[in-house]
């Protein structure tokens, strides 16, 4: 599994200096745990070019390569030609190696052709996580999933209903990328460890790129004890802000 936002692309989040974790994909990566899946993760916000992701698959030598976009750090809606660069050159590397694509995220869920043209096997529209499991158990069109006819068309499956039910979803699987790096980095140039917490999908305003491509107009909530264990095991993890 991986997601295509490189800090080293990006000048404005370097000179920063504040590295985001993937919130959002490795919330997707423990959903694929759960799933039974066995997952090696590629973090892309700490690598120096995208021939660290195929190094990783050759390691791994994974049967699927998941894209999944961090959809809740704005930050990685930025510098976006160059990322879309960079997925296209992933997919292309998991290609070359036999292994297929699906991506995930707000840009696929805009404009799915670009991913699907570049050779990704599908893209999941929407709200990713239980469409991209569904399809890799199966790997055929289930809700959400869109995907490249012969003639060049786009097939787009039923839209799937968003999870209302946030708690349902587990922890970030936080042991897949290195911790210790991010807090590092953040010592160093700040004094502070911050990493993110999401307590609510979705957006109540009406942008029509970011949000809305993947929760619409819609916007559920974890429950007040949810968020409270969520910080707590952030601040374990040695948060100073959240």
């Amino acid at each position: 599994m991986a997601q295509s936002y490189f800090q080293a692309f990006d000048p404005k989040l370097q000179e920063a200096g504040q590295p985001v974790p993937p919130l959002g994909s490795l919330i997707a990566a423990a959903v694929l745990r759960d799933r039974g899946f066995d997952v090696a993760f590629f973090d892309a916000m700490l690598a120096s070019c995208e021939a660290e992701c195929g190094a990783l698959m050759d390691r791994v030598r994974p049967a699927a390569l998941v894209i999944f976009e961090d959809n809740f750090n704005y930050l990685s809606k930025m510098c976006l030609g160059r990322m879309r660069q960079a997925a296209a050159r992933m997919i292309g590397m998991a290609r070359d190696r036999e292994v297929v694509v699906v991506v995930a995220g707000s840009d696929a869920s805009d404009d799915p052709a670009f991913y699907l043209r570049a050779g990704a096997s599908a893209v999941a529209r929407g709200e990713g996580e239980i469409t991209v499991a569904e399809w890799l158990e199966t790997r055929s069109v289930v809700p959400g999933i869109v995907t490249l006819q012969e003639d060049g068309s786009l097939n787009h499956a039923p839209a799937r209903p968003p999870i209302r039910e946030v708690d349902s979803l587990p922890s970030p699987a936080w042991e897949l990328i290195d911790l210790p790096r991010y807090r590092n980095a953040w010592m160093a140039r700040h004094g502070s460890f911050s990493l993110p917490l999401a307590t609510s999908r979705g957006c109540p305003f009406h942008c029509n790129w970011c949000a809305k491509p993947i929760w619409g107009q819609r916007y559920n909530a974890m429950s007040p004890l949810r968020a409270a264990r969520e910080v707590v095991a952030l601040k374990a993890k040695g948060a100073t802000h959240v």
